[in-house]
């Protein structure tokens, strides 16, 4: 509820004035909004007082006179100016909602209705669309739990990209894919006749590569962090595979 903007002939004589902003109205909104026109108004009314009282819920706009260093206060700022040589004039800021009665009602029967029965309404495509979308997206979170936004895989050039996700993943032309899952060639083993082609035996174990592995990964380097270590550990396995000549 929004109380009168003016209101005269109290006790002491004093002219009150209420400034009752919307709590959404953008703070440069109730620069432009909050009073030139009720200035005027007291100061061309016929009623006479030596007292005038602007209640505003806008604290911003009262912050902003206490400095007057924004453009936007020079109406405002003269408006009140020459209110003051007629009377004295107080600024006076108060909570939006706290002690009125007519907001405190509405709050009340908004989180009523907020708990009834709700009409049926029918859920435009782009609605749905969205529902659906952030439905999908938390499913994919839940079943990648190891899911990173900030995995430095992101920041790898496009080959490079395709190299790691495809040993991330197991998808990939090694043997023991295409033999195992797809049906495709003879056998899982790889060339080197030791194991079967999977990701760990390409980067971890196969013979053939012995001498690149060592000259890439001077240390002992665990094949988890060959694959899901940082920038720096992804390039060198990128590069790994790529001067075995090994198709991925």
């Amino acid at each position: 509820m929004v109380a009168p903007e003016f209101t005269s002939g109290t006790q002491e004589e004093e002219k009150t004035v209420f400034l009752s902003q919307p709590a959404s109205t953008p703070p440069t909104s109730r620069l432009k909004q909050l009073p030139f026109r009720r200035c005027t108004h007291v100061e061309n009314s016929p009623d006479t007082s030596n007292n005038v009282v602007f209640f505003t819920d806008a604290l911003s706009v009262l912050q902003a006179l206490q400095t007057a260093r924004d453009k936007k206060l020079n109406d405002l700022s003269t408006a009140l100016s020459s209110l003051c040589g007629d009377c004295t004039v107080v600024l006076q800021w108060i909570p939006s909602h706290c002690g009125i009665f007519g907001n405190e009602a509405a709050d009340t029967l908004a989180k009523e209705g907020s708990t009834k029965e709700q009409q049926d309404r029918s859920t435009t495509y782009s609605e749905v669309k969205t529902i659906i979308k952030a439905k999908q997206h938390n499913k994919w979170l839940q079943q990648h739990p190891r899911f990173n936004r900030n995995d430095p895989y992101y920041l790898l050039t496009r080959a490079e990209q395709v190299i790691i996700f495809r040993l991330r993943t197991g998808h990939n032309r090694l043997n023991h894919h295409l033999y195992t899952k797809l049906r495709i060639g003879q056998t899982d083993q790889c060339p080197c006749q030791t194991g079967s082609q999977t990701t760990t035996h390409l980067l971890q174990e196969c013979p053939m590569y012995k001498d690149l592995r060592h000259r890439i990964w001077t240390d002992e380097t665990p094949v988890l962090r060959k694959l899901h270590g940082n920038l720096e550990d992804l390039r060198l396995t990128a590069s790994f595979v790529q001067e075995a000549g090994v198709s991925i």
